[in-house]
C-alpha cells in the first residue's frame, strides 16, 4: 500500500506540473499574439486620417491602443475609412483647428470625446 501511495503522488505531481507548463507556456504565447495584433492594428490605424486625428485631439495613441477594445478601435477605424467628411476634417488638421468639442463632422465624434476626455482625467 505504500508503494501505490507513493506513486499515485508522483503521478499527480507529474501531471500538476505539466498542467503549470502547459498553462504558462499558453499564457506565453498569447501575450506575444496580442503584442502581434496590436502593432498590426497600430500599423493599419496609421494609415487612416484617424491616427492624426487623434494626434490633434492630444490622445496618446499607444494608450489608446492598449485601453480601448479591439472591436471598438475595428468600428472606429471602419467608421473614418467610410467617411464622407475627409475635406473638412484635412482641413481642420492642417490648420490645427481641432479639439473634441468641435469635430461634428467626424464619423468618430462621440467616441473621440470620450477617449480624450477619458485621458485627460488620467493624466
Amino acid at each position: 500500500m505504500e508503494y501505490a501511495s507513493i506513486a499515485a503522488v508522483a503521478i499527480y505531481s507529474i501531471l500538476f506540473v505539466a498542467m503549470v507548463v502547459i498553462i504558462l507556456t499558453t499564457i506565453i504565447f498569447n501575450i506575444k499574439a496580442g503584442v502581434k495584433y496590436r502593432k498590426n492594428i497600430a500599423r493599419q490605424l496609421d494609415q487612416l486620417r484617424m491616427s492624426k486625428m487623434l494626434r490633434a485631439l492630444g490622445i496618446d495613441t499607444t494608450q489608446y491602443l492598449h485601453q480601448e477594445r479591439i472591436s471598438e478601435i475595428n468600428m472606429q477605424m471602419n467608421r473614418c475609412n467610410e467617411c464622407q467628411n475627409t475635406d473638412q476634417c484635412d482641413e481642420d488638421m492642417a490648420t490645427g483647428n481641432i479639439d473634441p468639442g468641435n469635430i461634428s463632422y467626424c464619423n468618430n465624434e462621440e467616441s473621440l470625446k470620450a477617449i480624450a476626455e477619458k485621458q485627460k482625467q488620467v493624466d
